[in-house]
Parts: C-alpha cells; structure tokens; sequence
C-alpha cells in the first residue's frame, strides 16, 4: 500500500512505488508509458534486448490493480512503444492484458509513440476531463486549467554525503502533475531539463519512488538551475 499522499486541484491522491497514481474517491488507477514491446522494438535495428519487458510491465500493473482494487483503470500515453507492438506481443501477454481491459473500465488517452492505437474493442482520446482535471499524455504549458500528464519520464537526483541517487519521480507543481514511467524498461529525463521548465520553481515538489515507500524529496529539488546561477552570481 501507499504510503504517500497529495492533494491536487481539490482531489485526494495516493503516490504508488510502482509510479501508478492512485485516486481513491474515483476508483481510478493512472499509470502511464509502459511502452509494452519496446525490446521488441529494438531488435529491428539490431540491437537485442531480453524480450521480457512487456510481461514484467503487465505482471507490475496486475499486482497493483491486486493491491489497490480500483475499479477503473486510466492509460495516460504510450500503452505501447509503437503502432505495431500489439501485433508483436505475445499470445499470453496480449490475453493478459485484455483480462485487465476486461474486469476495469479503462479510459486509453493517446500517446505519441502508440500512435493513437488501441486494442479492437476499444477507442482512445486525446484528452479525458474529470473532476475538474485534465488527462493527457504531453503536459500543454499554455492551459491553466489543472492537468496530469505523463510523457517525460521524469527523475529526480539527490545528492546525500557524496552519493547521488537517481530515481524515477512524481513532480507535482500548482497546476501540474506528471507521473513517472511505469514501464520496466522506461529511462528517465533529470526533472531540472529545460524539457519541464514549466514545473521549476520554489514550491513544485517532487516524489522520488523506492522499492516500497514513496519519499517527498527537500523542497527546492526541481527549481530552475538557471535562477540559482543568476542568484549567486
């Protein structure tokens, strides 16, 4: 179980390990990028992967959607590393995550590497709106509206006595949310990269992800790298 909280737009969330985000009073579980078959992927180019990405990914989620008993499940983007990774899956793993599909209501928003595909039987979105919040795949820095979003695989580094640690991470800033990779074979981007410029700042606050707990990271973590160096210039 979680054991880290926030509270975003008005809403209450539980921050999982596994990167899911977890909001309780909608039953609703959101994981995003699994980028299932991303192995697969690369052996085109010749360059060859252990082919278990995807049945670790989906065996991650079942534990969780076991853990947590939501009874609707959010996709936020890149279910799939490409269009063509579900004809790539194995038998087993595209049955497994059809009963996944089958026992949760699922909501697919649509990513840019899964090109805006998803299984037979089911239709996708660009953007689902609920509570008041905004779900897409790519955070849009022009709306002020509140939004999760994933995309960025972001990370978090801390330094401690000599020691970096790098961790895949939930940054959260007034408006913003973006949730870590949920897939096994995922990398990560720094959460200080000109990429989420949008989320530096004094208050955003980031959620680095252990093995079993959650832990909030010293604020100031994700601020702009370029307002530390004017500032103590």
């Amino acid at each position: 179980m979680s054991n880290r909280s926030t509270d975003f737009a008005g809403h209450g969330f539980d921050l999982h390990p596994s990167g899911a985000l977890f909001w309780r009073d909608a039953s609703l579980l959101i994981v995003g990028d699994l980028h299932l078959e991303k192995a697969s992927s690369y052996h085109r180019s010749g360059q060859f992967l252990p082919p278990y990405d995807t049945a670790q990914t989906l065996a991650r989620l079942g534990g969780v959607l076991q853990e947590l008993a939501p009874r609707r499940l959010l996709f936020l983007g890149d279910v799939f590393h490409d269009g063509a990774a579900w004809t790539r899956m194995a038998r087993k793993d595209r049955q497994t995550l059809s009963d996944i599909t089958d026992t949760h209501e699922t909501i697919w928003v649509e990513g840019n590497h899964d090109q805006s595909f998803v299984p037979p039987g089911h239709s996708g979105c660009s953007v689902h709106v609920e509570g008041g919040i905004l779900f897409r795949h790519i955070m849009d820095e022009t709306d002020p509206r509140p939004e999760i979003s994933a995309h960025y695989h972001p990370a978090g580094v801390v330094s401690h006595r000599g020691t970096r640690l790098r961790r895949p991470c939930f940054v959260q800033a007034t408006t913003r949310l973006v949730v870590p990779a949920f897939g096994v074979l995922t990398g990560g981007l720094d959460c200080r990269d000109e990429a989420l410029a949008a989320l530096h700042g004094k208050t955003t606050r980031l959620f680095l992800l252990g093995a079993d707990s959650v832990f909030a990271a010293p604020p100031g973590l994700a601020r702009d790298p370029r307002r530390r160096r004017r500032g103590s210039g």
